[in-house]
């Protein structure tokens, strides 16, 4: 790669800038993350992966994205100074740098501006050049790094053990994989290790394979397996080439370094969730796999640093992770507020806005007023453009910029001008309109009068009317208190009544309870006078018999 072929204009005047801008930018999203990832210890592993991974994407989209969004928020007093400074060139430093002060309108550029300004591209082509050697010295070690991968791939052994093969095919299955990378052994790794992206290779040490238990060698196959799920292999590009662009910016490496931690944390949280291990058992296997450099392309099992080592075990003793909604909540707002690119600007300087203008003595005048600013005065003869000093001097005007800027005032007064004799026209409308709903709304009122005075009327009559149905029913209650006691009377009258017919009723019944007796000793007379009458009867008849038969007797004898 040789410099002198390379637009250099290209690096200097926007990929330097776009470069310098996400760099400061990024140092606000990186402290969030960070805060984040401290303060909020239930934060699981698998989103402290994402939310370094959307840090990391921050870098490319501020290098990717052509126009940043402008805040206005710095006080305009920085629009001012911008504005008044010497090296607001055709080409101005705010053009060039990320994060300035963006004032109002720039006077127009001296001599010793343009020299400023022609000056200023030799910096930048000097960063430019800088930069782009730096950049293809990091490149040119990546790639010779990425080639001994390759390289070890190829040096590296298909005999693996049956056992092994028929353990990771099972693995595989029980993990969803329809695919699973060829298994391969090396004699150069200390630890299993996924290499890819394409296509993706699984490397086991060859010379440890023997002295690894089964459970360990399932623990350390399932771990990388689950890279492989997770897509780790794609998804880290975009760590490592924000970390290659922006090889200068510490918080680069820093975001890389703890997205690779994240990153192999949720691939232990995943195998400890699958609940085929004990904590115990891949704690002793992290510590027996121990340190070993981290791969080029490619994702290993053990820690590249005795630090990282310590915080992997760490994390394996969290607690239970925050709640998903949490979770989501913080990687949106962290996507929604940190990927866009911006520029800190100042508030626009104030405007000047137009005062008078004069007509007369063929010419137009032009006064001008600024907030805290000195009047400007202006002068139009035809197609001329004057300035008038403070002694009434007139200095005519070549710059195109002010030209127009005095143009657009006179068509804004003629604008102004219509719009007010509109406006005149409309309020005459209006008064007109007015005036005839007042009158409108005189002769209402005098309807309402006349209404209001019905209405009293009617009620004076009403109140005569309910004070008459007052004194009858006033008339009525009299009545009907009087029928009450005559009735109250009545109702005493009626019970002594019953009370006496009762008492006559008692005798009656006590008299015609004598009767009865004297009727039963009467019944009681006849019975016996009837049995007397019965008896004599019973003996005249026996006489009688007596009689005929002594006179039958003597009959016979005589």
């Amino acid at each position: 790669m040789s410099l002198p072929s390379i637009d250099l204009s290209f690096v200097a005047d926007t990929l330097l800038p776009r470069l310098a801008a996400a760099s400061l930018q990024s140092l606000l999203l990186v402290a969030a993350v960070w805060a984040l990832c401290r303060y909020v210890p239930r934060l699981s592993a698998s989103v402290r992966c994402r939310l370094w991974w959307l840090a990391a994407l921050q870098l490319l989209v501020g290098v990717l994205w052509p126009t940043p969004l402008v805040l206005p928020l710095l006080p305009e007093s920085f629009g001012s100074l911008i504005a008044d400074a010497p090296s607001a060139t055709a080409m101005p430093l705010s053009a060039r740098l990320p994060f300035v002060m963006a004032g109002g309108d720039a006077p127009t550029a001296s001599l010793a501006d343009a020299a400023i300004g022609s000056v200023w591209p030799s910096w930048t082509s000097l960063l430019a050049g800088i930069w782009l050697f730096a950049l293809s010295a990091v490149l040119t070690a990546n790639l010779r790094a990425f080639l001994d991968t390759r390289r070890r791939i190829a040096r590296s052994s298909a005999g693996v053990p049956l056992p092994v093969a028929q353990a990771y095919r099972r693995l595989g299955d029980s993990l969803g994989l329809r695919r699973l990378p060829e298994l391969r052994l090396s004699a150069e790794i200390e630890s299993p290790q996924l290499l890819g992206p394409w296509p993706a290779v699984v490397l086991l040490p060859q010379h440890r394979i023997a002295s690894m238990s089964a459970g360990e060698l399932d623990m350390a196959l399932h771990h990388e397996l689950v890279h492989l799920r997770r897509r780790d292999l794609w998804w880290g590009w975009v760590p490592a080439l924000a970390q290659q662009l922006f090889f200068f910016h510490p918080l680069a490496h820093l975001v890389a370094r703890e997205y690779s931690l994240a990153r192999e944390a949720a691939c232990d949280a995943a195998v400890l969730d699958s609940r085929r291990y004990t904590p115990q058992d891949y704690g002793r296997l992290l510590v027996r796999l121990g340190v070993a450099p981290r791969p080029q392309a490619g994702l290993a099992s053990a820690s590249p640093t005795y630090l990282i080592l310590k915080r992997r075990l760490t994390m394996l003793q969290d607690a239970a992770p925050a709640s998903r909604l949490l979770a989501l909540s913080l990687t949106a707002t962290i996507a929604l507020f940190g990927l866009t690119p911006y520029r800190i600007a100042a508030a626009d300087a104030p405007k000047r806005t137009l005062s008078t203008i004069d007509r007369g003595n063929g010419e137009t005048r032009i006064t001008e007023l600024g907030a805290g600013a000195e009047p400007q005065r202006w002068a139009v003869r035809g197609d001329r453009y004057y300035r008038i000093d403070q002694a009434g001097g007139y200095h005519e005007v070549s710059d195109s910029a002010t030209r127009e800027r005095l143009r657009q005032r006179m068509r804004e007064s003629r604008e102004a001008a219509v719009a007010a004799e509109q406006a005149t026209r409309e309020a005459a409308v209006a008064v007109a309109e007015g005036a005839r709903a007042a009158e409108e709304g005189r002769r209402a009122a005098e309807e309402g009068r006349r209404a209001a005075a019905e209405g009293r009327r009617a009620a004076e009559e009403a109140r005569r009317e309910a004070e008459l149905g007052q004194r009858a029913a006033e008339d009525a209650r009299r009545e009907a208190e009087k029928s009450r006691r005559e009735a109250e009377r009545a109702r005493a009258q009626a019970q002594r009544d019953a009370v006496q017919a009762r008492v006559q009723a008692r005798d009656a019944i006590g008299e015609h309870g004598e009767a009865e007796q004297m009727a039963a000793q009467a019944r009681l007379t006849a019975d016996l006078a009837l049995r007397q009458t019965a008896e004599a009867t019973r003996a005249a008849v026996e006489v009688a018999r007596e009689v005929a038969e002594a006179t039958r007797e003597l009959g016979e004898e005589g």
